[in-house]
C-alpha cells in the first residue's frame, strides 16, 4: 500500500466552508477505505425508520414519567374516568322528555359529566330511532294504502262472485228439473211415489216391502233402497236433486229408529194437545175404537214406559229428560175401563229424574226398590203362560191385555 494513502487518525483539516467551491452537481462520493464509525451511529443493517421509532418510544417514556409525578393535579389528571350506570329494572319513561338543558354546563364533577355523556349517546340513539320510525311509517302507509286498495279490488270480486253464484244456481235448478221430468226408471218410481202420497197423505211403510200390495212392496224397496244410497254412497252429493225430491216427499235419510221415536214422540205431543192429557186409554179402549194409529200410539208409549222402569240403566238421558220436560209421567200414563190404576207402585218419576240428574247413574236404593217391585210383578207373566191352555176365550180376552193392564188386574181391585 502506498504511504501516500492518509491514515484514518491523521486526516487533514478542512478549509473553510466560505472557501469551498461550490460543485454544478451533487456527486455520490465512494469511500474506498475503512472509516471508524462512532459507536451511534447506524450500522449497515439498521435505518432511519428505525431511528424514528426510537425516539417515539423515548417520548411515550417521557409522557409516562409524566404520568408518574407522585402527588400534585398531574397524577389525577391520568386516571380512568368514573364507571355510572343506571337502573334499568325501574321504569322512569315518564321523564324521558322532562331533561331541558344542562345545570352545570362547564364546571361539574366527573360522576356528572360521564353521566351527561351517556345521556347525550342516549339522546342520539332516540333520535336515529325516530329517524328510522318515520321511514316505517312511511313504508306502512304505502302498505296500507295498496291493502285498503286490494281489499276494495276484493269487494268487487266478491260481488261477481255472488251475482255468479245466483246466476250458476239457477241454471242448476233449471237443470235439475229438467232431467227429473226425462224418462228413465228411477224418475218413473219417484212420480208413483208422488201419486202414492197424493193419495194416502203418508209414505209407504217399509214392512210393506213384504206384505204390502204390488206397488207398495215397490214403492217401500225404492225407498229404502235410496235411504242406502245417501247413507252409503254419496248418493246426495252426486244426484242432490234427486235425494231432495225424496225428502220432499217426507223421506227421512236418518237413523230409522231415531226418526220412528221422533214421529211416535210427536203423535204423543199432537195426542196431549187434543185431549189435554198424556193419559191414553188401554189397550181394550184403543181396539175398540177402532182407531189404528191410537193402537200403534198405546203399544209404542207402554214399550218406552216399561223400558224406564225396568232397563232404566240402558235408556238414554236425553230421551227421558224430553219425556219429563213434557209433562209425561211414568206412573199412571194410562186409563183403563174402570180408571183403576196400580197400588203401592215405587215412584217412578223420581227415580227417572234422579237418575238423569245423575247423568246416568241410578242410585243404590232406586236400584232396590225397581228389582223388589219387578220380582213382586213377575209372577203375573208365569200365571199368563199357564193360562193359554184354559180356552180359546180366555185366550183371546189375554191377548188384549197389555202388561201394563195385567199390573193392574193383578196388583190393585177391580
Amino acid at each position: 500500500m502506498s504511504s501516500s494513502v492518509p491514515q484514518p487518525n491523521s486526516l487533514p483539516p478542512l478549509p473553510p466552508i466560505g472557501d469551498l467551491p461550490m460543485p454544478d452537481s451533487l456527486e455520490v462520493m465512494t469511500v474506498t477505505e475503512p472509516v471508524a464509525l462512532d459507536a451511534s451511529a447506524p450500522t449497515e443493517g439498521e435505518s432511519l425508520v428505525d431511528d424514528s421509532s426510537n425516539r417515539g418510544v423515548k417520548r411515550r417514556r417521557s409522557n409516562e414519567n409524566l404520568c408518574n409525578i407522585e402527588g400534585g393535579q398531574e397524577s389525577a389528571d391520568c386516571s380512568e374516568p368514573p364507571v355510572v350506570t343506571i337502573d334499568e329494572s325501574e321504569d322512569h319513561s315518564n321523564l324521558a322528555h322532562a331533561f331541558k338543558q344542562r345545570l352545570f354546563p362547564k364546571d361539574c364533577s366527573d360522576t356528572l359529566s360521564t353521566a351527561y355523556s351517556q345521556r347525550d349517546a342516549t339522546v342520539q340513539e332516540r333520535k336515529q330511532l325516530r329517524k328510522n320510525k318515520r321511514v316505517v311509517l312511511s313504508d306502512l302507509k304505502a302498505l296500507r294504502e295498496q291493502f285498503y286498495a286490494k281489499k276494495k279490488e276484493l269487494l268487487v270480486m266478491n260481488s261477481s262472485l255472488k251475482a255468479n253464484s245466483k246466476k250458476l244456481g239457477g241454471w242448476n235448478r233449471k237443470v235439475f228439473d229438467l232431467e227429473l221430468q226425462e224418462s228413465c226408471p228411477w224418475n218413473d218410481k219417484l212420480q208413483k211415489l208422488r201419486d202414492y202420497v197424493g193419495e194416502n197423505g203418508k209414505l209407504p211403510e217399509l214392512n210393506q216391502r213384504k206384505r204390502g200390495s204390488g206397488e207398495e212392496k215397490m214403492l217401500a224397496t225404492f225407498i229404502a233402497s235410496a235411504k242406502n244410497k245417501v247413507n252409503n254412497h254419496n248418493f246426495a252429493s252426486k244426484y242432490p236433486h234427486r235425494a231432495m225430491a225424496l225428502m220432499e216427499l217426507g223421506v227421512n235419510y236418518g237413523n230409522e229408529n231415531e226418526a220412528k221415536f221422533e214421529m211416535m214422540f210427536q203423535k204423543l205431543l199432537d195426542y196431549k194437545k187434543e185431549h189435554g192429557t198424556f193419559r191414553i186409554p188401554s189397550l181394550k179402549l184403543c181396539q175398540e175404537s177402532g182407531c189404528k194409529e191410537l193402537v200403534k200410539l198405546h203399544h209404542w208409549v207402554f214399550t218406552h214406559v216399561a223400558a224406564f222402569r225396568y232397563q232404566l240403566p240402558t235408556k238414554n238421558v236425553e230421551i227421558a229428560k224430553r219425556f219429563l220436560d213434557v209433562g209425561f209421567s211414568f206412573e199412571r200414563w194410562y186409563a183403563t175401563n174402570t180408571h183403576v190404576f196400580e197400588r203401592n207402585l215405587p215412584k217412578f218419576d223420581d227415580i227417572i229424574r234422579r237418575y238423569v240428574q245423575n247423568g246416568g247413574k241410578m242410585t243404590d236404593e232406586d236400584v232396590r226398590v225397581v228389582k223388589a217391585h219387578q220380582a213382586l210383578s213377575s209372577p203375573k207373566k208365569k200365571k199368563r203362560k199357564q193360562s193359554k191352555g184354559k180356552g180359546k176365550e180366555d185366550e183371546e180376552k189375554l191377548e188384549q191385555l197389555t202388561t201394563a193392564d195385567a199390573d193392574v188386574l193383578n196388583g190393585a181391585a177391580v
